[in-house]
């Protein structure tokens, strides 16, 4: 069963123009680096009055849980990860299955 993963990020304040260019190229090297993912999208808010602190969005979708895990326990992704806790950011992940429940229109 897929599975959909979405990431809010919220740092203390705007990452500034290398901070930002190089939290992206990490973000942009998982598809080769990685792998496992069938989707993924990554930018910032548009919108920032209603974003309530976040900055930035991943969204990406897995083809299983097992694919999810495997990405999360990566060593590029705890690259990331240490990266972004060394940037004080606080993330908010949500993960889910995406089924007959779940997939209203696509």
């Amino acid at each position: 069963m897929s599975v959909q993963h979405v990431v809010l990020f919220s740092f203390p304040s705007d990452l500034n123009g290398d901070d930002w260019t190089e939290m992206r190229r990490q973000v942009r090297a998982w598809p080769e680096e990685i792998g496992g993912m069938t989707s993924l999208r990554f930018g910032p808010s548009i919108n920032t009055d209603r974003a309530r602190g976040y900055q930035y969005l991943l969204y990406m979708e897995f083809p299983d849980e097992l694919a999810l895990t495997t990405y999360q326990q990566h060593p590029v992704h705890q690259v990331f990860l240490h990266w972004i806790i060394e940037h004080e950011c606080t993330p908010l992940v949500f993960d889910y299955y995406l089924d007959e429940s779940t997939v209203i229109a696509c």
